[in-house]
């Protein structure tokens, strides 16, 4: 029993050593040490040849944390007056414009005068955009009994009114006036308009979707047309993140300029996939894409025709006047005045039949008591 327990405490003590021996024999005799070799080479030749140029990171300029920062707001109101037509315009635009205030009509008085930019429709409505904390303005003016739609957009004294308190924002301005009270404003004549009701398009999008501003290229190669686009995207273009405004973009709002005017018009980005597989190969072969993207207008429509643009809001110095405009009561009195002159030649040439019809005398018969 004794020789047995010996011989197997010496086994024991052998193990370990057979053990460790065995890992170097395999480590000399394998294929392990050649790969750690060639691992080598190849990391000297990597040295050896020239390292590729690291490609610049090109970071976006503007950097969004996903809250509602950009808070604008808009104040859209019409005046009394207004017709049918108008009002419905103006329904619709609030139903596209989720950071919109609805105001009630504006009736201002001649006798009405107030604030530093003077009386009428801009200084009631600067006091009405500070007091709702609106940071720009659409306001539907109608004369004549809405015959003539007038359309002003502009930045009110209260998206300024930081330069007032503020020291750096006052030297930067030059400590000028016109910082304070606002501006640029431009006013339009709006004609051709159609609403949502009146076209039934077949196109739809979400209440409250924000949309893709689209322009033409002549807005950035003329210099009042700048202006106006920046207008444009702080008006209709939705605020990211908005409480009433959803996180999609299902339509496009589109701005032409032809003519002289601008063509307004809204559309719904439709994406339709294919029916069968055939439809998909020859659509994916013609586009590149097995689905297909187009636009349904939506509605409303409506052109608009700039007639000056200000410094300041609904006043101060003129930046741009367009020359082709023509006053539409201009324009009636022309239209009324072809109408006259074609009354008077109409008169004047029965009042010559007269006169011709009197200066015929037929002569007597000296015959024509015979047969009596």
């Amino acid at each position: 029993m004794a020789k047995s327990r010996k011989r197997q405490r010496d086994l024991e003590e052998q193990a370990p050593t057979e053990q460790v021996d065995s890992p170097n024999d395999e480590s000399e005799d394998d294929d392990g040490p050649v790969i750690e070799d060639d691992d080598a080479t190849s990391s000297e030749d990597e040295g050896d040849a020239p390292k590729p140029t690291p490609q610049p990171v090109i970071q976006s300029s503007i950097k969004s944390d996903g809250r509602y920062n950009n808070k604008q707001r808009l104040l859209l109101l019409s005046s009394r007056g207004v017709t049918a037509r108008y009002r419905h315009l103006l329904e619709d635009l609030r139903t596209m414009i989720p950071h919109s205030k609805k105001e009630s009509k504006l009736d201002v008085g001649k006798n009405y005068s107030g604030g530093i930019t003077g009386g009428g429709y801009g200084a009631a409505v600067n006091e009405i955009a500070e007091v709702r904390g609106c940071h720009t303005v659409l306001f539907l003016e109608c004369r004549k009994r809405g015959q003539d739609g007038y359309m002003w957009l502009g930045r009110t004294s209260h998206a300024n009114s930081s330069f007032e308190g503020n020291g750096e924002g006052a030297a930067t301005a030059g400590g000028k006036h016109l910082m304070i009270t606002g501006g640029p404003s431009v006013k339009f004549h709006i004609t051709n308009i159609h609403t949502m009701d009146e076209l039934k398009m077949t196109g739809n999008c979400m209440k409250g979707s924000r949309p893709v501003l689209s322009f033409d290229k002549s807005f950035d190669h003329i210099d009042h047309l700048k202006l106006i686009k920046h207008l444009f995207i702080d008006v209709f273009g939705t605020p990211r993140g908005h409480p009433k405004s959803k996180p999609f973009v299902d339509r496009v709002m589109a701005f032409y300029y032809a003519d002289g005017k601008i063509w307004v018009r809204n559309y719904q980005i439709l994406e339709e996939a294919a029916a069968t597989a055939k439809e998909a190969h020859s659509q994916k072969k013609m586009t590149g894409h097995s689905h297909s993207t187009s636009l349904i207008e939506i509605g409303p429509r409506f052109v608009l025709n700039p007639i000056r643009i200000f410094r300041g809001s609904f006043g101060g110095q003129t930046l741009y006047v367009n020359n082709e405009f023509v006053n539409p009561n201009v324009a009636r009195a022309m239209e009324k005045k072809t109408q006259g002159e074609k009354y008077v030649r109409r008169k004047g040439a029965q009042k010559k039949r007269k006169l011709k019809d009197e200066s015929i005398v037929v002569p007597l018969d000296p015959l024509a008591d015979v047969f009596k």
